[in-house]
């Protein structure tokens, strides 16, 4: 094969030297070869992002290679950024201003989403240093005027106060991006964190749109291109967008979880497996052992059933994403576990403020909160959780977040800090 130029080799022989190569050998590969051979190639593992030793870096860590790179942060769009959603390789994060921008960790593209003050009841002040929230328009809208039963905190009149850097840490609290998003070619829906409110917007039309949603939302994904959602009470739904208007609407299609209620305290993530099936994780942080409780929409009966076992399956939940995947496919990945992330933005930020402090001192480990297992792997069969050791000692702010590779079309860009280079990698297969 000495006299075959790169460009010259199959794809199906492509592919499968893409497949024996490790995490950062395969980003390297691909950004070295035609689309029409990186499309044979295999999709990745989810994978997380970290932040680096500075600003200026990231790090991103493959949970099924058990490696890591370090690549450049984009500026500013990943700057000491927190990332609340991600999808097909781009990520949403806010900055200290409260805006909001797309970014591709990878490539380094970005773009600005919509200001959120482009809510008709949410204002910001001329400097943008603080959100006011007008209470009235806004209940009657969240909950379609009926408030007789339900009691809301804060009083539904008057108004609502956040500075910029508040907006990140306690507004925000998850973005879900449609399934292939770039920048002028996307949907989102952004949950409030205190609210439980969704606000849709689209590339086409430029603001930010708050819909009805008197259960509230406390979780979402995007599934088979629909928004679905999963209530404070425990019913999923799925969201419309009218072709006319532009609001979107929402139609039940599940019913509630049993003792849906006595869920509130705990979290929800929605999930979908591949073969369809709708999932709800429940975590309750107060919990050593049964941490984490799984719930399988059955649509056969249409009643939700609690489940130890999912057969080859693996699911990652965390602040920025909620994903199922298969273990045949990804076999680096333990079937039947829960692989999770921190998911408190505000928690995790008082704690680097108490990190900063005067009284901190890094060398006393009941302050040191880096040593924390905020990413771990919990297994539903046997109620335990195991830290990754492979990640090693890692910062906690900004939380990391778990993503998908970027598709292989968008490796062109990929600049790594090291000095790995596809053509080295290339020589050494053929």
């Amino acid at each position: 094969m000495a006299g075959t130029a790169f460009s010259d080799l199959p794809p199906e022989l492509m592919a499968k030297i893409h497949e024996n190569l490790a995490f950062l050998d395969r980003l390297a590969f691909a950004a070295a070869v035609s689309a029409p051979s990186r499309d044979a190639f295999k999709p990745e593992p989810p994978w997380l992002v970290l932040p680096g030793e500075t600003q200026e870096n990231a790090r991103v860590f493959s949970l099924a290679d058990r490696r890591s790179a370090t690549v450049r942060a984009p500026d500013p769009a990943m700057r000491d950024h927190v990332i609340l959603g991600s999808s097909g390789g781009w990520i949403v994060t806010p900055d200290e201003r409260g805006r909001m921008r797309l970014a591709n960790p990878v490539t380094g593209e970005q773009g600005d989403l919509p200001a959120i003050a482009t809510i008709p009841f949410l204002k910001a002040d001329q400097g943008g240093r603080y959100f006011v929230l007008i209470m009235e328009p806004f209940v009657q809208l969240r909950y379609t005027g009926e408030l007789e039963s339900w009691p809301l905190r804060p009083h539904p009149y008057g108004t609502f106060t956040l500075t910029d850097g508040d907006m990140r840490r306690w507004f925000y609290r998850k973005v879900v991006l449609s399934t292939s998003p770039r920048p002028g070619d996307y949907a989102v829906l952004v949950l409030g964190n205190y609210f439980g409110t969704p606000a849709f917007a689209t590339a086409e039309d430029g603001r930010w749109r708050v819909a009805p949603s008197r259960d509230g939302v406390e979780d979402a994904i995007h599934h088979k291109g629909k928004f679905l959602s999963v209530t404070y009470t425990g019913t999923v739904e799925a969201w419309e967008r009218d072709g006319v208007s532009g609001e979107f609407t929402s139609k039940v299609v599940t019913t509630r979880m049993a003792n849906g209620g006595d869920h509130r305290h705990c979290s929800k993530y929605l999930a979908a497996a591949p073969d369809g099936r709708l999932m709800i994780v429940l975590k309750n942080a107060k919990r050593v052992k049964d941490l984490f409780e799984l719930q399988v929409f059955d649509e056969t009966t249409q009643r939700w059933e609690a489940a130890e076992d999912v057969g080859d399956l693996a699911i990652l939940v965390g602040i920025n994403s909620s994903l199922c995947v298969s273990t045949t496919k990804h076999p680096e990945l333990k079937a039947g576990c829960v692989y999770y992330t921190d998911d408190k933005i505000g928690k995790a930020s008082l704690r680097r403020g108490a990190r900063c402090s005067s009284w901190y001192h890094r060398g006393d480990e009941s302050h040191n909160d880096d040593s924390d297992r905020n990413v771990a792997m919990y297994s539903l069969k046997d109620g335990t959780a195991e830290s990754i050791p492979e990640l090693g000692e890692h910062l906690s702010w900004p939380p990391p977040a778990c993503s998908y590779l970027p598709s292989h079309d968008r490796c062109a860009g990929l600049r790594f800090l090291d000095q790995r280079t596809p053509e080295s990698i290339f020589r050494v297969y053929i």
